[in-house]
């Protein structure tokens, strides 16, 4: 039979509980404070995901016009120098715009904290990469423009891609990155389409959320260890109240066959009334017996709770 916890120990316990329920509070406030960080990341990396595809439509144009200034050009080189000379300043300027727009562009792709990735969703070859990416990645952008997405990035098989194959609208789910060194990284993803050079492709922006699912993690060992410090504390209060009862079970066949004993051995009695009086020591004997048996059997199954 379990001792009864003294005063001190059950103080110790009441401590850690409040210490578990402490941890607890700080990984509930660590995963609220990192969906806040999460939302505000993904919210920039759509609004940054829009202007990358007016950007790149808007370069595309810019391409398109230049080449046609070029075609001109080339069509009326026996036009007036002061003319010619007019153009070729044009196509300076358009070029140093497009220049511009190329800086502009790598520098909102840099900037931004989510990983981004263009993917043709014909080849599954990618066709575009920002920092971010890369560095979750962990391989430089050379290595990763030409790729195919399957089995480098994305866990999933050729023909299985997910949006293009199954069918799926991936909207800030979770899903996995492949990184160079073959690291799994929980990341928070959304596919879109757009529109690049009058083709569509995959626009991809993934943000990790490795330090989440920590929290997570850690929030359900906490609620674990709350739980069996709380089944403990249930049953060795379930304990102690067997321990009473048994107590108060045990006083009463002892006290009868304690007297009856006493009434035998103290004179001498007629054979009715001795026979009387041993069957009264005998069924208290068999109480105490059942009330014994019935707490060793509530003990076996506390045990094995534990």
């Amino acid at each position: 039979m379990a001792e009864k916890p003294t005063y001190e120990e059950l103080e110790q316990r009441v401590r850690a509980l409040e210490k578990e329920a402490l941890e607890r509070k700080r990984a509930d406030d660590a995963l609220l404070e990192s969906t806040r960080r999460l939302r505000v990341a993904y919210d920039q990396s759509i609004i940054y995901a829009q202007e990358l595809g007016e950007q790149i439509s808007e370069r595309k144009r810019g391409e398109k016009e230049l080449q046609k200034a070029r075609d001109a050009l080339e069509k009326q080189v026996d036009r007036p120098t002061a003319e010619l000379k007019q153009e070729i300043a044009e196509r300076r300027q358009a070029e140093e715009g497009l220049r511009e727009s190329e800086v502009r562009l790598k520098t909102v792709l840099d900037t931004i904290q989510a990983g981004i990735v263009v993917i043709d969703p014909e080849s599954h070859i990618i066709v575009g990469v920002n920092a971010a990416a890369g560095k979750m990645v962990g391989a430089p952008r050379d290595q990763i423009l030409g790729s195919v997405c399957h089995k480098y990035i994305c866990p999933a098989e050729t023909g299985q891609c997910p949006t293009t194959d199954l069918g799926q609208n991936l909207d800030n789910a979770e899903e996995v990155l492949l990184t160079a060194s073959g690291e799994r990284v929980p990341v928070l993803k959304t596919v879109v389409s757009v529109i690049l050079a009058g083709r569509e492709h995959l626009l991809e922006s993934f943000l990790d959320i490795t330090e989440r699912k920590r929290a997570e993690e850690t929030l359900r060992e906490s609620e674990k260890r709350m739980y069996r410090h709380q089944k403990r504390m249930e049953i060795l209060k379930f304990t102690n109240d067997i321990a009473l009862n048994l107590m108060h079970e045990l006083r009463n066949p002892l006290v009868a066959i304690g007297g009856f004993s006493k009434l035998i051995s103290s004179r001498d009695y007629p054979e009715d009334k001795l026979k009387e009086y041993s069957k009264i020591i005998l069924e208290q004997s068999m109480r105490l017996d059942n009330a014994v048996n019935e707490v060793l059997i509530h003990l076996k199954a506390a045990a094995e709770q534990l």
